[in-house]
């Protein structure tokens, strides 16, 4: 799992595999953030496949699908709402982490 942590309450990483949740919740990890659309390519695990394991392992989960600058803008608060909802830090993944990113990037400003 390649991540990059953007500051003390966000790190951003790849698609993660099923067998990546409990792994991300050992790490101390309290929200589960996905914003990559599902079906995006094969073999990508669904949605909710990754919220079932991800609440199993005790993690709040958040699905925030964005493929698009206009989608990112208008995605921006659900993020801002998200983030000081969290109760710890947040993981948030897509296909390369770089939406994830972009929308931290976004509510900053």
């Amino acid at each position: 799992m390649q991540t990059k942590k953007l500051d003390d309450t966000i790190t951003v990483s790849h698609q993660i595999a099923i067998e990546d949740v409990q792994t991300i919740r050992d790490q101390g990890f309290t929200l589960l953030m996905c914003n990559r659309p599902d079906g995006e390519d094969p073999g990508q695990p669904a949605w909710g496949e990754v919220k079932a394991a991800a609440e199993a392992a005790g993690l709040k989960t958040a699905f925030l699908p964005v493929s698009s600058r206009d989608e990112a803008i208008a995605m921006k608060e659900p993020f801002q709402v998200e983030m000081a909802s969290a109760d710890g830090p947040v993981f948030a993944y897509c296909r390369t982490g770089t939406r994830c990113e972009i929308l931290w990037t976004l509510s900053k400003n």
